[in-house]
């Protein structure tokens, strides 16, 4: 999801905790009991040894301190920043944001995602040897091949390399050994693969890391890389079908479930002409054991917004189960494309509906308001 939404919800919160917490006018019935508590307090003051004096500069810096007229000004613009901001997000149903900034949705190339770079100073020369470590995934499921790869930086001309590389989990080292082959003549780029299959049975946990020894020259340097491995909770195995239902393009993704539970997806609608990511959605839903669907929706605001009418690609799909009583972590599920083509549909065909969230705009007045300076935060006085 972009950014801007995680800002502007975080913004929200401290807004609203401080709408709860604000001062409060008392009312004027209780008017004589507090200037009876007053008179106590003053009193109990005067019974009190002097401890301490403030000179007058000191309390001429408090009070300017405390009467800073540009303070307020300076937090209501924030504000009014911030009621902006939410405003704009708002138009959107959160299940269905458009992706402004293209630069939050770029996908990762493999190995750039768990990619280690590790200097190691050695004597006699003047720069660090650096090894640059990667596995082509973070998160592999049972049965995957894993494929490692390493680049030496530095080493010495005509030095010897080799590397060696084994899988460790939370249990220690497993039998999954292997020696990272050179790919080219200048032996700095080393690649080598493990095959899940083959792991006895309760070795391979949860969080695992790669383990790679490396001799250069003399010099016997070591690395990891860290990456997550598990049983998947389901796999999506295709898009089950798409249409326009109303103000909203409807894409039913298809799942066979090995885990019932409930479960949460999103992805991102791209352009498949030009590439360009256009919208975040997302969707949850309780799922039983055996085949299954869990739905997306983008908005025809959305769409518009963004000014494709398609073809598009589905891609980015992340979709886990949510962690139960009893259980550490949440369970993702795999995916037998990385990819899925969506069929587009003229804007004409959908009802111009724009999206309305009654919570929202009691939010955002609320913002307004506080940006504004109003006193509506305050009980009125009768």
């Amino acid at each position: 999801m972009d950014k801007r939404w995680w800002i502007t919800f975080g913004l929200v919160i401290i807004a609203v905790s401080a709408y709860w917490f604000w001062p409060k006018h008392t009312p004027p019935a209780d008017a004589e009991k507090i200037d009876s508590q007053k008179s106590v307090a003053q009193a109990s003051v005067k019974e009190l040894p002097v401890v301490s004096k403030v000179t007058n500069k000191e309390q001429i810096d408090d009070d300017e301190l405390l009467e800073d007229p540009y303070a307020d000004e300076a937090i209501r613009a924030q504000l009014l920043q911030v009621a902006d901001l939410y405003a704009e997000t708002s138009k959107y149903p959160h299940t269905s944001q458009p992706i402004r900034n293209p630069d939050l949705a770029k996908e990762s190339k493999p190995f750039t995602e768990t990619e280690v770079d590790l200097p190691f100073p050695v004597d006699g020369l003047e720069e660090p040897i650096r090894l640059l470590a990667a596995v082509d995934r973070y998160q592999y499921f049972a049965g995957d091949i894993i494929t490692a790869r390493l680049h030496v930086v530095g080493a010495p001309p005509d030095t010897f390399v080799q590397a060696t590389a084994v899988m460790s989990g939370s249990q220690g080292d497993t039998p999954l050994v292997a020696t990272l082959d050179s790919v080219d003549e200048t032996l700095t780029n080393f690649t080598g693969s493990f095959d899940t299959r083959v792991a006895p049975p309760g070795v391979m946990t949860t969080e695992m890391l790669l383990k790679m020894q490396v001799e250069v020259g003399e010099e016997t340097l070591f690395t990891s890389v860290p990456f997550r491995y598990s049983q998947a909770s389901a796999q999506l195995v295709a898009v089950s079908y798409v249409r326009q239902e109303a103000e909203n393009l409807v894409i039913a993704l298809q799942y066979n479930v090995y885990q019932p539970g409930y479960y949460f997806v999103k992805a991102i609608l791209e352009d498949a002409q030009t590439g360009q990511p256009l919208i975040q959605l997302q969707g949850e839903d309780r799922l039983n054991q055996g085949n299954g669907n869990l739905v997306l929706k983008a908005h025809i605001s959305a769409l518009r917004a963004m000014g494709s009418e398609g073809p598009y690609v589905l891609r980015s799909i992340n979709t886990y189960r949510g962690s139960e009583d009893g259980e550490a972590y949440d369970v993702p599920a795999s995916s037998a494309a990385a990819r899925f083509d969506i069929q587009g549909f003229p804007f004409d065909q959908y009802d111009n509906i724009a999206h309305q969230d009654d919570l929202a705009a009691e939010r955002l007045e609320f913002l307004q308001n506080l940006g504004a300076g109003s006193n509506s935060t305050e009980e009125e006085t009768p």
